[in-house]
């Protein structure tokens, strides 16, 4: 299985850290509600029913013990108000226990309404002037009693556990709620920490990549891993290291007169063409007659003639709309031009013409008027020299026709021997199997 690895962006990571804090806090928060909200419905039911049945078991206690004094004092004075008394306490209590059904609803419930069942059968009979047993009548009271009291106990205890069970779900409410707001700050802390070390090493090491850059160390790696911004920019620190190591090196071989770029350029940008198999045109351009006029102008005003030739020659080429061609000084007098194929021919009828146009503004109106310059060749022979002028060789480049740099420069060298021959400016376009002279 292939494997595989992926970095998360600033922006994720401070989106991931702030969603897991936030998502601890939040937790914490559902947490403490759904606990208050336990807590409240437990506080709720107590109130409801356990106040309630305690109130109601207390208020059944006195309700039998009042019914328990009427029988006695009716069964004494024989009065009518009482038996009124206690059919008014018979309603309430009965009452009473329906209320009690609904707050607690037990088998002792049951056994209290069977034993008052009991007790009012027999006050019935002693408030219809028949026999009735007190004795009987005593210890149905005594039942009620008890059962009312064994139903308070039951329901004393039931109240006390829940107590408990409130407190408890209270601790762990407060606890866990705490806890986990609490992992949510110290979770926001470690990441933050943890970012910010991150950003600071990462800033840090760019830092010192960027003083050894200023330095001129251009191969120092500052080593960041890539896939967030940081690395990203790492990277781009890098490449720029690289492209100024090339533009340092460029510079370096620049001519310091025309500040066009060098031989190591010419090279790599033939070497680029032929690598990348592109059809192309190497022209290769020599000034003629320069030395007469060096010779006879001096070096001062023959660099101004060559620091123009290299600016002409480039802003000639760069008109043409051609904008990857390229315009290199070997040195000297020689400068070369890469250029599309199909360019080739209006490239060196322009910069033919350009030349042509600005050379006679560099001699005296006596040697322009001539034409000429009076001047001694190399073998020491005096001489008559035309003005400068340009000779012209492209070789028209396609893949397969050469192999390298200089089997290119070596084949455009003997074509500009042949450009030469001829008088004024001239250009040959060469390409394997013809020729086209102008």
């Amino acid at each position: 299985m292939a494997m595989w690895s992926f970095r998360l962006t600033l922006v994720q990571k401070m989106i991931i850290s702030f969603a897991l804090s936030g998502l601890c806090l939040i937790a914490a928060l559902i947490y403490s509600i759904s606990g208050l909200g336990a807590m409240h419905k437990m506080e709720q039911e107590i109130a409801d029913k356990d106040l309630s049945a305690a109130t109601i078991t207390i208020r059944l206690r006195e309700l039998i013990v009042a019914q328990e004094r009427l029988t006695g004092r009716f069964r004494i004075l024989k009065q009518p108000e009482y038996k009124l008394l206690h059919d008014q306490n018979e309603a309430d209590f009965r009452s009473e226990i329906t209320k009690l059904k609904t707050v607690h609803n037990s088998t002792a419930v049951t056994a209290l309404e069977k034993g008052y069942e009991r007790y009012s059968r027999s006050a019935k009979l002693l408030f219809a002037g028949e026999s009735s047993d007190p004795v009987d009548m005593k210890n149905a009271i005594e039942s009620i009693l008890k059962t009312v009291h064994a139903i308070s106990e039951d329901q004393r205890r039931n109240l006390s556990d829940k107590l408990v069970l409130s407190d408890i779900q209270e601790q762990r409410t407060v606890t866990w709620s705490l806890g986990l707001a609490f992992a949510g700050v110290v979770l926001s802390f470690l990441i933050a920490g943890w970012m910010v070390y991150s950003f600071a090493s990462s800033i840090g090491k760019l830092q010192y990549a960027t003083h050894l850059i200023a330095s001129g160390d251009f191969d120092h790696d500052p080593r960041i891993a890539s896939g967030d911004e940081i690395g990203a920019l790492s990277q781009d620190f890098r490449s720029m290291a690289i492209r100024l190591k090339e533009l340092e090196q460029l510079s370096l071989d620049a001519s310091p007169l025309t500040r066009l770029p060098g031989n190591i350029a010419i090279e790599r940008v033939i070497n680029r063409h032929l690598r990348e198999k592109i059809t192309f045109a190497m022209c290769y351009l020599d000034l003629d007659n320069f030395k007469s006029y060096n010779d006879r102008y001096g070096y001062i005003k023959a660099s101004e003639v060559l620091k123009e030739v290299g600016k002409v020659v480039y802003d000639t080429v760069k008109g043409l709309g051609n904008q990857d061609a390229f315009v290199g000084h070997i040195g000297g007098d020689d400068f070369v031009v890469v250029i599309s194929a199909e360019r080739a021919e209006a490239a060196c009828r322009a910069i033919i013409a350009s030349i042509d146009a600005l050379v006679p503004s560099y001699y005296s109106d006596e040697d322009r008027c001539a034409g000429a310059i009076e001047g001694v060749d190399r073998y020491g022979v005096a001489r008559k020299f035309p003005l400068i002028s340009i000779s012209i060789a492209a070789l028209i480049c396609k893949p397969g026709d050469y192999d390298t740099a200089a089997e290119i420069a070596s084949a455009a060298a003997g074509v500009k021997d042949r450009v030469k021959e001829s008088v004024g400016s001239n250009y040959v376009i060469f390409r394997k199997g013809e020729l086209c002279e102008a």
